[in-house]
């Protein structure tokens, strides 16, 4: 399962400003499996949605089917839910 952390410092929300208004923000980090977990930005709507500091999954709702049947993040709307409250994968069969 992916885990994505909110770290001390990194946590508060960042706005950058676009020709269609301003777009928020908050940093956070990937655990991809390499030596170095990698820096993103997770979409918030308005400041007062950063979350806190502490370790996430993302949330079933960030994946869609795109046009051609493909599995795809949302990546304007990547919802994340606490790493211990995440369900677990279950096996099939």
């Amino acid at each position: 399962m992916l885990k994505i952390s909110i770290i001390e410092g990194h946590h508060a929300a960042q706005t950058r400003n676009t020709k269609n208004g301003a777009r928020y923000f908050q940093v956070a980090y990937a655990d991809m499996g390499g030596a170095f977990p990698q820096e993103i930005e997770v979409p918030i709507r308005n400041p007062a949605e950063a979350r806190p500091i502490g370790e996430y999954s993302l949330a079933l709702s960030t994946f869609q089917v795109g046009r051609y049947k493909n599995l795809e993040l949302n990546p304007f709307q990547l919802d994340l839910v606490p790493f211990n409250k995440a369900a677990p994968m279950q096996k099939a069969g």
